[in-house]
């Protein structure tokens, strides 16, 4: 991995060693990627889990939860993104929002999609 990626919510303190536990990854896994924001929340019986990273030039997102335990084994599954679909979802919908409105990791994604779009990230 290439830079510093930001760890929120649950991974805020665990970061890298939290998301190979949950997703049950090895290092091979993850040596590829370029780790850009992961983001983990939950509650007394679910949780919810928000990873974006690149390859290359192209930008992939994992979505997973759980309902009681903490693990999310199976659920990593790397699903092809673009910036203008991810501004989208959070512009008319609730990316990066909890059920009640507050922010889970949605100023933060939004940071970070400018700065990859003043980079040249398209």
């Amino acid at each position: 991995m290439e830079s510093k990626a930001l760890f929120l919510n649950e991974w805020e303190d665990e970061g890298l060693e939290a998301i190979k536990a949950v997703f049950r990854l090895s290092e091979r896994a993850l040596a590829e990627i370029d780790l850009l924001l992961a983001s983990y929340s939950r509650d007394a019986y679910c949780g919810e889990a928000f990873v974006l990273f690149r390859k290359g030039q192209t930008l992939y997102e994992i979505n997973a939860s759980h309902d009681s335990g903490v693990c999310m084994e199976g659920q990593w599954e790397p699903e092809e993104t673009l910036l203008k679909a991810l501004e989208f979802r959070m512009e008319k919908g609730r990316l990066g929002l909890s059920t009640d409105g507050d922010n889970l990791f949605a100023d933060e994604l939004r940071f970070l999609l400018a700065e990859l779009r003043a980079n040249g990230f398209s």
